[in-house]
């Protein structure tokens, strides 16, 4: 039953209604706001922070006078135009701010640009024109265009877009059947198209942005998300743009509105406090036992989500656990990556695009945002000690190749040579043609993501990410368990995108919560899921695949 708003109406449910969650990022968070909304009463326990690697926190010792901590954040982030379980939930949060949704506060990106290195113009790819394109920006352009045809010959653009049109035309049973079993690397045939394609084509695409490796990760991931974001580009997906970011630092902005709502609703949190174990009774999950600073005790519920990131959910299955419902074992087969930020905090503004900038050539897979051309906040009067006007939130993908100036690994660097080596490989895209500099002079200060430790000449990582890899969906496990009334969330949970990603987090949360609608019998609406766009005019190409599938026939484009 729905309200005219859209939100659920909370009816009474035949049985009990306790629910613990463990774990308060995307995934938990949006598992409690289903819930809450139908009439449960929700306790979330989060060992860390409320918002998980969503979130931004303040910089310490940062402000001075009225002001503000300076913003820092796991990772600069983007809502692309593919995704729907997220904009449906924001649009059901409400703005701190004002009468608006934490959606109406979304800010549309025109454009995105590949930077490279070597005295080479950097690619601008545009969505739409925002404004009015000068002359200069026109020809560099198209210089870019040219010089970019002439290191990727058409003969090689022709094979990729083949290999797209294939998987664009593929059907479920050939997805599923065959590409999830092959790399991507391997389906777009890059180990014999050159660097350039490479560079271009595949690490752009899959390492700098969804820190997923082309060589591990399936074809059909990846083409999934290819596919998405040519459905959002040309508008044929959602939500109209090629994506959208935030107007203010992510926990200001979102975090901190949906904790709000959610406390409105009744769900109260526990925040420290992180769990440690399951303990099962006649198959099912009897109590959560918890502990952190001066606490040690068991949680007794009705309902269990865990939402904890697939490393920590993986410490939770004990051997009673194991034994209930052998399937879990599976996690332990999942894998992790870092993908971590650091964000420098400068002295002049730096709008290099409306858009995210993608350093192609950085062996470190480095994605960046100028942030404060987006946010609705004053950021040199709000923020910092009142000479910071822009934060450039800097993503690093590839924590595993050597760098350009010490020639490490990021995973072998301290802070102060992560911070060098980041600025070295940004200037390296951007001074090369003498245009834009990062001088010392302009940078005020940096900050790494505190989620990275250095301790004893060992970098550890206390958030890394999930990573897809050819074959994992075998054994990526569903939402819900053998174990009645214990359910699953998170991005490592069987979804859509089958990747990292906020959109994947937020429908797991869905599906936990009408795990436990289903189980308890409620009367309430279940979440709504959606399905992945899926354009009518490929419907006979890929019933046709279909059937060449069957028959253990190729793609009838597949000969190269």
């Amino acid at each position: 039953m729905l309200e005219a708003t859209g939100r659920p109406v909370a009816v009474p449910t035949p049985t009990a209604r306790r629910v613990v969650v463990i774990g308060a990022g995307v995934a938990g968070l949006t598992a409690a706001h289903e819930l809450a909304e139908r009439g449960f009463e929700v306790t979330v326990y989060e060992r860390k922070a409320l918002g998980g690697k969503s979130r931004s926190f303040p910089v310490p010792n940062s402000a001075s006078g009225e002001r503000k901590e300076l913003p820092g954040e796991h990772g600069h982030r983007v809502v692309p135009g593919f995704y729907q379980h997220l904009p449906d939930t924001m649009t059901r949060i409400p703005s701190l701010d004002d009468d608006r949704s934490v959606w109406d506060h979304m800010v549309p990106q025109a454009s995105f640009l590949y930077a490279r290195n070597g005295g080479r113009e950097d690619l601008p790819v545009l969505s739409h024109i925002k404004g009015v394109a000068t002359r200069e920006f026109l020809r560099r352009a198209s210089e870019a265009l040219r010089q970019h045809f002439k290191a990727l010959p058409p003969a090689k653009l022709v094979t990729f877009l083949t290999r797209l049109l294939v998987f664009m035309t593929s059907s479920e049973e050939r997805r599923f059947g065959e590409w999830e079993y092959i790399t991507w690397w391997d389906f777009v045939r890059a180990g014999r198209m050159g660097e350039e394609y490479r560079k271009l084509l595949v690490k752009a695409v899959t390492e700098h942005l969804i820190a997923a490796r082309g060589d591990l990760a399936s074809a059909r991931s990846i083409g999934t998300l290819a596919e998405a974001s040519i459905y959002a580009v040309t508008r044929l997906s959602t939500t109209g743009e090629s994506g959208r970011v935030l107007d203010a630092p992510t926990s200001e902005s979102w975090i901190d509105p949906w904790v709000a709502y959610l406390r409105s609703k009744g769900v109260r949190f526990v925040v420290g406090v992180g769990a440690q174990a399951f303990e099962i009774g006649r198959g099912r999950i009897s109590a959560v036992r918890v502990n952190g600073p001066g606490l040690n005790q068991r949680v007794e519920a009705d309902w269990y989500v865990c939402a904890v990131p697939v490393e920590r959910a993986q410490m939770l299955l004990t051997a009673d656990v194991l034994t209930a419902d052998p399937s879990l074992a599976c996690l332990a087969q999942l894998r992790t990556e870092w993908m971590n930020g650091i964000q420098f905090h400068l002295r002049q503004p730096l709008p290099l695009i409306d858009g995210p900038v993608n350093y192609v050539d950085s062996p470190w897979g480095l994605v960046s945002a100028s942030q404060a051309q987006w946010w609705n906040r004053d950021l040199q009067a709000d923020y910092g000690d009142g000479t910071v006007r822009e934060c450039l939130s800097v993503n690093i993908a590839n924590f595993d190749a050597p760098g350009i100036v010490y020639g490490k690994p990021a995973c072998k660097c301290t802070p102060d040579e992560i911070a060098t080596e980041v600025l070295a490989q940004i200037r390296a895209a951007h001074g090369d043609t003498g245009r834009i500099m990062l001088s010392d002079e302009v940078v005020a200060s940096w900050f790494l993501d505190p989620a990275l430790s250095f301790d004893n000449g060992v970098m550890s990582n206390d958030e890394p990410l999930f990573v897809n890899y050819a074959g994992s969906w075998d054994v990526r496990p569903p939402a819900t368990t053998a174990i009645p009334n214990l359910f699953l969330a998170g991005d490592y949970v069987r979804d859509n995108l089958s990747a990292a990603t906020m959109e994947g987090a937020n429908q797991t949360g869905r599906l936990a919560a009408n795990g436990v609608l289903e189980a308890s019998g409620s009367l309430a609406s279940p979440s709504r899921v959606f399905l992945p766009y899926d354009p009518p005019a490929l419907a006979a190409f890929k019933r046709r695949d279909a059937d060449r599938f069957r028959r253990g026939l190729p793609h009838v484009l597949d000969r190269m």
